[in-house]
């Protein structure tokens, strides 16, 4: 999905008040954020139709027990796993208990609110260089 409005082409939406087809979460958000400002920014400077695809990235943490949490990634769109790190994440992990108490709030508020926060696509090839995605 590219974002734009079906009818309206001046129109592009993302998170909450989107009808993409996958779950509304601040990662969904993050990374269609992405896609958002590149096809609105090929529009404004005279391209043509949006190029860039949104692929249903999202990601649910599951807080499983103390200090214990599932990082589920995975596409909203197919169901298919969409990993940032290199270890089985279907499994409880304390990383990513930490990362989802300590670090996610700092990119949150540093970040995300700032716009530069993208999600984890962009450091995807670096935090799992075996995945296919």
């Amino acid at each position: 999905a590219t974002l734009q409005h079906n009818k309206f082409s001046n129109i592009y939406a993302l998170g909450d008040c989107s009808s993409l087809p996958t779950s509304k979460t601040a990662a969904a958000a993050a990374a269609q954020s992405k896609v958002l400002k590149q096809n609105l920014l090929s529009q404004i400077q005279g391209g043509n139709s949006p190029s860039v695809e949104y692929n249903g990235y999202t990601s649910c943490p599951l807080v499983t027990g103390k200090h214990k949490l599932v990082l589920a990634e995975f596409s909203g769109y197919t169901g298919t796993p969409l990993e940032t790190f290199f270890f089985n994440q279907a499994k409880e992990h304390a990383f990513s208990y930490w990362l989802t108490a300590d670090v996610l709030p700092e990119i949150y508020w540093n970040s995300m609110l700032k716009g530069t926060w993208n999600g984890p696509s962009s450091i995807r090839k670096l935090t799992n260089p075996t995945s296919i995605n």
